[in-house]
């Protein structure tokens, strides 16, 4: 039964890892323990300490490290330009004529 246990948690870590656009690189379970490597943009890891803690009964942990960088998705950098439209701070900049 706890075999089951643990492979359905790191069965439901690797799902949550694919839905937040991540990659497993790898996962070894030995002694009750289950520890993946695996790589996601910094952006979608935001909550995923409450997600680990609700599906390992708060005993999970994790670390990050930086990898690498990378372009922003063409979409994504639409939405960012959009969204810093909408603020204060450009809305001002574009008043005072400074940076046009």
């Amino acid at each position: 039964k706890s075999a089951a246990r643990r492979l359905s948690i790191s069965s439901g870590i690797n799902a949550e890892y694919g839905e937040r656009g991540g990659k497993m690189k790898d996962l070894d379970i030995q002694e009750g323990l289950c520890h993946v490597t695996a790589s996601a943009p910094l952006q979608v890891m935001f909550g995923y300490t409450s997600f680990l803690r609700k599906h390992t009964s708060g005993m999970g942990t994790f670390t990050m490290e930086f990898s690498q960088n990378k372009p922003v998705e063409p979409h994504i950098q639409e939405q960012l330009i959009a969204d810093y439209r909408e603020t204060k701070a450009y809305k001002n900049q574009q008043s005072s004529g400074i940076g046009v």
